[in-house]
């Protein structure tokens, strides 16, 4: 009974192509979305794409980082991105 109120405290979305071929190692950055989403950094630039093409996408959080979100009510919410970049699509034939 104990274990349960603390099984709960993270979560992880992932968004990836239907066919994986990743380019590179993941890219980490933590964002915060500040009162309950009115300021928060808008975009965030994979610059280490050169392909301008995603892989995968990560959205992690944690449960020292669900413990904040629900000590300020929201106010304050971190959150682990995480990226891959794919590799350039190789075109065979005419364009």
């Amino acid at each position: 009974m104990i274990i349960i109120p603390f099984s709960s405290g993270c979560y992880h979305y992932r968004v990836i192509a239907p066919d994986p071929e990743p380019a590179t190692d993941y890219e980490k950055r933590t964002v915060h979305s500040l009162f309950w989403g009115l300021m928060q950094a808008r975009d965030i630039s994979a610059d280490d794409c050169l392909s301008n093409a995603l892989d995968e996408i990560r959205i992690t959080t944690n449960l020292g980082y669900s413990v904040i979100s629900v000590a300020t009510v929201g106010i304050w919410m971190p959150m682990d991105l995480r990226w891959r970049c794919a590799k350039e699509p190789l075109f065979e034939g005419e364009i």
